[in-house]
């Protein structure tokens, strides 16, 4: 009852915070204040000190970049009250009967279920972009129909207590089906909140003042950096038609983001402060996913993926950036201190599983192999919970563990992917556990030698450079939880890499 109480008071504050500028000059700090109490004193978090640093930024970050926008009247007032419903108090604060679902798994399965869902509904995608992980294109067809795709959210919903779905694609805004689309699924689970991954080239003024009145919807909309940078990879007026999009959203209040593909083609940008001053400020981001470019997917390369010492100065920026300007910026691996290791293989205390238009359920997005299909368990009078106990779920997850380490004593929470980071150990447990891979360029992967041996040699050379930084990171942690008080660094200088000069 007293964490009820507790609750309502916070979703109050937040709601009076929201409400006014006068408001939030007189209460801010005692949130501020509060906010970093509660995640400090939390005694059942699992997380160490510096874990809990990360958390804090990330939840206040995502609070003032919400309200700049706010403030600036990109996000209305009539959105607002309904993220406040949808996100605030059903995905964060936990106040209906989420967790009573979530407590009768711990007690029947021994563990906590994983927090949210990632599915890409359908593989069919109006772009055919260069190196694309989902291999999507104008003429693939594949698609969950409607039916399969609400009992989905409808198992995870009522048996794990899940209020967070993210939607991947393909592109999300071309999935049909029954006549119904993923806008539809929004309104049909309107306590939930979704974030949806897509191009944003359909993005027109009916989409956007859609999810303007459904409000338990966000865009994330794909660039590579600039127009040049995201045409070369995306094709010939992407962004203009990108532009479009976030003045569409824009004019009918509804946040947005935008979700970044790390290479080697565009780390320069990424690399520079006033990248992000651009897409925050004058382009009006909430919050921006950077996803490093992984060797798998369609024609996969490693000639792609970033350098080591690029994936560390990318991790410096990021730092500067979330705790000096405040905007909410995550990043699938270098961010892993937020979310206390690799959230993977459905693990407990806000892990995912991703389910693919196929139906393969998956431990990761980018982890191409699975063993169980949700069409199969549903034939066999199972649900989505058994896809948790296949061996590869169950290895994965006791390597987390057993990495992660303790509060006391963490690993090395900058290196956390079991796939990217780790190979040699998704490996083996790949082939202990006879793995069925999602398309051909996996099953290459997989059997490739020179895969292989790059993989190794890259996760070697992480694991050099990123550990005195980690080793940094743990002895300098700040019990008043200021990032900014924290001495970073990397051991690398301006001369290990070059920024070329942004064009503004």
């Amino acid at each position: 009852m007293k964490a009820i109480d507790l609750n309502n008071q916070i979703s109050a504050l937040i709601s009076n915070l929201v409400k006014s500028k006068v408001s939030r000059n007189l209460l801010e700090p005692q949130l501020k204040k509060y906010m970093k109490q509660k995640i400090l004193d939390d005694k059942e978090s699992k997380a160490s000190i510096v874990a809990k640093q990360y958390q804090f930024l990330a939840l206040w970050s995502m609070y003032k970049s919400f309200v700049r926008n706010m403030d600036k009247g990109n996000i209305s007032s009539k959105v607002t009250k309904k993220i406040i419903k949808s996100f605030l108090n059903s995905v964060l604060l936990r106040k209906d009967v989420s967790n009573e679902s979530r407590q009768a798994f711990q007690s029947k399965y021994g563990m906590l279920p994983p927090t949210f869902l990632t599915i890409s509904p359908t593989k069919k995608c109006n772009l055919k972009c260069i190196g694309c992980y989902a291999a999507s294109s104008p003429s693939t067809e594949t698609t969950l129909n409607w039916t399969l795709l609400n009992r989905i959210i409808e198992d995870a919903y009522s048996n794990m207590g899940m209020r967070f779905f993210v939607i991947s694609g393909g592109e999300p805004l071309l999935y049909k089906s029954e006549n119904r689309t993923i806008l539809d699924l929004a309104e049909r689970w309107s306590d939930c909140f979704f974030l949806m991954y897509t191009n944003g080239t359909l993005i027109n003024e009916n989409i956007a003042s859609r999810m303007a009145d459904l409000g338990n919807i966000t865009p994330a909309i794909s660039i590579e950096g600039y127009d040049s940078e995201t045409e070369e990879r995306r094709g010939k007026g992407v962004y203009q038609r990108i532009i479009k999009a976030k003045d569409n959203l824009i004019s009918n209040g509804v946040p947005f983001g935008l979700s970044v593909t790390a290479t080697k083609k565009n780390i320069s940008l990424l690399l520079n402060e006033s990248f992000y001053d651009f897409y925050f400020n004058g382009f009006g981001a909430t919050y921006m996913w950077v996803f490093q470019y992984m060797p798998i997917g369609r024609d996969f390369s490693e000639d792609l993926m970033i350098s080591s010492r690029d994936r560390l100065q990318l991790h410096k920026i990021q730092d500067r950036i979330l705790s000096g300007k405040e905007y909410f910026i995550a990043d699938f691996w270098n961010s892993a201190p937020m979310s206390n290791g690799c959230i993977s293989c459905g693990r407990a205390g806000g892990g995912y599983i991703y389910i693919n238009w196929d139906g393969n359920i998956m431990p990761c997005v980018f982890v191409p192999y699975y063993h169980d299909n949700i069409n199969t368990l549903y034939n066999a009078g199972k649900s989505l919970s058994d896809a948790l106990f296949t061996p590869l779920f169950v290895k994965g997850r006791a390597w987390q563990k057993e990495y992660i380490g303790t509060k006391d004593n963490p690993g090395n929470l900058l290196r956390p992917c079991f796939y990217r980071d780790h190979y040699k150990t998704f490996y083996e447990i790949a082939n202990q556990t006879q793995v069925l891979p999602e398309n051909e360029d996996a099953q290459t992967a997989l059997n490739s030698k020179e895969y292989y041996e790059f993989m190794l040699k890259f996760d070697k050379e992480l694991e050099e450079l990123s550990s005195p930084v980690w080793d940094n990171l743990k002895k300098n942690h700040k019990t008043k939880m200021q990032m900014s008080d924290v001495k970073y660094d990397t051991g690398l200088t301006d001369d290990d890499f070059t920024v070329r000069k942004l064009k503004q």
